[in-house]
């Protein structure tokens, strides 16, 4: 039985002056996307100490009582633009992710706020690690409008106030829950999600290489393989969200899941990004713009998402 992998690509390689080089790439990616909905980025020039430094400030914020957490961030000054999801307070189609996480729109960081000294140093760290993000984006958008022949970049209707960043904290809450899924399968509500994993992994992304039509949760669960992404230190993972077909209907979306070992803790961390809202996203019969969706599939992610551009 042949195991297979998400590819890695290089993001140097991406905008390499080369255009041997750089084609490429581009075209790596693209297939890639078009395989899994997803591919591994490599030499991102993300800087590693930003990305671990992250990770070890989250302990400061998650390992405390759930309602200190609540209450915090509730009265920490930047509740427009940031949110606190306590674990299983989501669902996916009646399944609860067994998560949690602090959530912030790139305006929360301009914010007055009263964060206690522990939780600032994790926003903070996320602040830096968002910036890079937010660069890295930029060039991955160019890189991927170029690639499938857009005639303007993604860039022109993405603004740097609609990006998000968010670690998301597994833990297990009940010593006798032996299920490793923490989140079912499902489709991002996004243009892009980056994701940074801890050392326990456990995002798994389904194979579509041979799916056209439908690609829906539901339909692609019942049959699709799933294929673990355990990538390299210097790596992250790309997943293309729904926004992103209902924009470019060529390029697939991810259907992807958490499964973590039963009894350990640990973080990912994600940045997406959503378009700004008047932007028009029909699919098929589906006719609104990207207002009109979030507030259809996703009503949190509207907050104070505005329409000025990066």
């Amino acid at each position: 039985m042949v195991t297979r992998e998400v590819p890695s690509v290089s993001y140097a390689d991406l905008l390499e002056h080369d255009t041997d080089t750089r084609d490429l790439a581009r075209t790596a990616l693209v297939k890639s996307l078009n395989d899994y909905g997803a591919c591994r980025i490599r030499d991102h020039g993300i800087p590693q100490d930003l990305i671990d430094n992250c990770f070890d400030k989250s302990w400061n914020f998650f390992e405390r009582d759930l309602n200190d957490k609540i209450a915090e961030t509730e009265s920490s000054g930047t509740s427009s633009a940031s949110r606190f999801v306590p674990f299983g307070s989501e669902e996916i189609r009646g399944e609860a992710h067994l998560d949690e996480t602090l959530e912030f729109q790139y305006g929360a960081y301009e914010m007055e706020s009263n964060w206690s000294e522990p939780s600032q140093k994790l926003v903070d760290a996320s602040k830096s690690l968002h910036d890079e993000c937010n660069r890295v984006r930029v060039n991955l958008l160019d890189s991927l409008s170029s690639a499938i022949n857009l005639s303007n970049s993604l860039n022109s209707i993405h603004s740097t106030r609609n990006s998000y960043f968010a670690p998301y904290y597994y833990s297990f809450q009940d010593e006798n829950d032996t299920n490793p899924l923490r989140v079912p399968p499902h489709i991002d509500p996004t243009t892009i999600l980056m994701n940074f994993q801890d050392e326990h992994a456990g995002l798994e992304v389904a194979d579509l290489s041979n799916r056209r039509g439908s690609l829906s949760a539901t339909t692609v669960e019942k049959s699709a393989t799933f294929v673990p992404v355990h990538y390299q230190p210097g790596e992250f993972l790309l997943l293309i969200g729904h926004v992103m077909r209902r924009l470019v209907p060529d390029v697939k979306h991810s259907v992807h899941r958490v499964k973590r070992p039963v009894g350990i803790r640990g973080f990912h961390l994600n940045y997406w990004i959503v378009p700004d809202l008047d932007t028009s996203c029909d699919f098929g019969d589906k006719k609104e713009d990207v207002a009109g969706y979030l507030a259809r599939v996703f009503p949190a992610a509207l907050r104070n998402t505005n329409t000025v551009q990066a």
